[in-house]
């Protein structure tokens, strides 16, 4: 399987819920959650989600999401 952001390479994780695979730097910056703001029943045992649980860019999703961005 193939990055979704990195074609010319492999996938190290893939997200359980869609099934998309990520390349390490992905997940590095914290842009292997497909979609981090919604309910999923895999995130209790998703690595994805625990390796960028305390990121600034997840903080900053969320907020956004729930109407709290701030200008």
């Amino acid at each position: 399987m193939k990055c979704r952001y990195h074609q010319d390479r492999e996938a190290r994780f893939v997200c359980q819920k869609m099934g998309i695979g990520y390349c390490q730097e992905c997940l590095d910056n914290c842009e292997a959650c497909t979609n981090p703001c919604t309910y999923c029943k895999f995130r209790q045992s998703c690595i994805i989600w625990e390796l960028c649980r305390r990121s600034e860019k997840r903080y900053r999703l969320e907020k956004a999401a729930s109407g709290g961005l701030e200008k």
